[in-house]
């Protein structure tokens, strides 16, 4: 690179220098935020729980509720339990598989009830300071819950307490309540050209 380019790709960096500390001057509020992960894109979940993991390394405890989920483990909750983890994070599983497996809409309701009701809990205790409510949107998405319920309650949770939720075809109401916005779009997925899901890579 020659000085002349070396010189305007130094002041382009000094200009960008100067509005990321600006930016970071004017963000001086402290508070728990909402986070929403949607889309139509793989890695939702796996984003949720690397922030999960990212928490845990700076000693704070959190809560997970998954409300679509397969009855088998997946990676991330396996490895909580082998390395102990799972005493600094409240777990509860949803586990009557996906709602296609079950075709059973009352069952289906009742298990969102008593999974929303663990959720609600741990959006009331401020001694969590990160909720992940993985897979949420399609509970509002088939009416299992009330969509404003669920908004009030993430609402009136404590101030520091940040939650995450996930999922597919987010209601407009969480977009809205959202701090941060995500979405993961589906450009190209080796499942649909016929490569089995993976232990490890894809659970």
């Amino acid at each position: 690179m020659d000085q002349e380019k070396k010189q305007n790709h130094n002041e382009r960096m000094q200009r960008k220098k100067a509005v990321v500390d600006g930016a970071i001057e004017r963000a001086q509020d402290e508070r728990g935020i909402v986070i929403l992960i949607t889309g139509n894109g793989k890695g939702k979940s796996t984003s949720a729980f690397g922030t999960l993991f990212r928490a845990l390394g700076h000693g704070h405890r959190a809560g997970v509720v998954q409300f679509i989920k397969g009855m088998q483990s997946t990676g991330e909750v396996i490895f909580l339990q082998q390395h102990g983890l799972d005493s600094a994070v409240q777990y509860h599983a949803m586990a009557t598989g996906f709602t296609w497996d079950t075709q059973d809409w009352d069952a289906d309701k009742r298990a969102a009830d008593q999974a929303w009701a663990v959720a609600a809990g741990m959006l009331q205790d401020p001694e969590l300071n990160l909720v992940v409510l993985d897979e949420l949107t399609y509970m509002l998405k088939f009416n299992y819950l009330d969509t404003a319920q669920v908004i009030a309650t993430i609402q009136a949770r404590p101030p520091l307490q940040t939650v995450i939720v996930t999922g597919r075809a987010a209601r407009p109401e969480l977009l809205e309540l959202a701090d941060t916005v995500s979405e993961i779009a589906d450009r190209k997925h080796a499942y649909k050209a016929g490569v089995k899901a993976q232990a490890g890579i894809d659970f």
